[in-house]
């Protein structure tokens, strides 16, 4: 009796050291580690949309020091060239021969001014976009195959979309105070604003017309691509007050129809490619001919 209770005294005090880890965990403030990352699964979605919550509040940081970066800017030499400041900027005189500072005409500093003040204003409804996406895949209540490779991929087609679509509505405008005003505004370059976005934007036309380049259809996937895929930064191009003026304000309003039916286009065509996927996955998983329940 008395060797059995040695024993038992032994396994009690062996349990409480093997323990004591544990229970000096559970006394420890703010820990909650344990189960943050057991309960991952259940989390990754939200994780994401506060990845991309993030990513707004630095586009929109981004995207203002971007625009008015300029106004503290002076006309100063860089290197073997000169760097133009918002007020100031490098002039050829005619007389001397020599490169001078000048500061630029009134009516120079009020367009820029104008557009500083647009694509500032802009600058919160394109950061809001990813916010959007981000919030919309936060609630994704899918398990984590179709989160990954379904609900990602189509938030991602989407916000390059919306992006692009708000991004050549802004310019569209920027594009028709220039036209009404003759003011030159500035502002931002489209071409390197939109660098990426067609292509993340054209994810599923683009598996779809890689298919189609092996058939003979593949003049027809170059076309379509052609289509639903605008160079924005050729939009807007014209003199004010004239016709080809009025014409690319026009086609820039609506080259933003045209984006967004290239969003709405790949948003359908990769899930009908995600959804055909995953078909095939469960017949191999459980053949069947198609006739099977006649």
């Amino acid at each position: 009796m008395e060797t059995m209770n040695k024993m038992d005294k032994v396994n009690q005090l062996t349990n409480q050291l093997l323990d004591s880890p544990k229970m000096i965990s559970d006394k420890l403030p703010w820990n909650n580690w344990n189960s943050t990352v057991e309960d991952s699964e259940s989390n990754i979605a939200r994780w994401i949309g506060k990845i991309f919550s993030i990513g707004a509040f630095a586009l929109l940081l981004g995207i203002l020091y971007a625009v008015i970066s300029p106004l503290w800017a002076d006309a100063t030499p860089y290197a073997d060239s000169y760097q133009n400041g918002f007020f100031f900027d490098i002039q050829y005189n005619g007389e001397t021969g020599e490169d001078e500072w000048g500061m630029k005409s009134f009516m120079t500093i009020i367009g820029l001014l104008l557009g500083t003040l647009l694509w500032a204003y802009a600058a919160f409804p394109i950061s809001q976009v990813v916010r959007n996406i981000g919030n919309s895949i936060a609630q994704s209540k899918s398990n984590i195959i179709n989160l990954i490779f379904l609900d990602v991929p189509v938030a991602l087609i989407k916000l390059a979309g919306y992006l692009l679509a708000m991004i050549a509505l802004f310019s569209a405008l920027g594009g028709l105070i220039e036209f009404l005003t003759t003011l030159n505004l500035g502002g931002a370059n489209i071409a390197d604003m939109t660098s990426g976005l067609t292509e993340a934007a054209s994810m599923g036309t683009e598996a779809l017309f890689s298919v189609l380049n092996d058939t003979p259809l593949n003049v027809l996937g170059s076309t379509m691509a052609e289509m639903l895929n605008p160079d924005l930064s050729e939009f807007g191009i014209g003199a004010a007050w004239t016709v080809a003026g009025a014409t690319g304000v026009f086609f820039s309003f609506v080259s933003i129809l045209i984006i967004l039916i290239n969003l709405y286009v790949n948003v359908v065509i990769y899930q009908f490619i995600f959804g055909l996927a995953s078909t095939l996955v469960r017949w191999v998983k459980a053949p069947y001919l198609p006739f099977k329940s006649l």
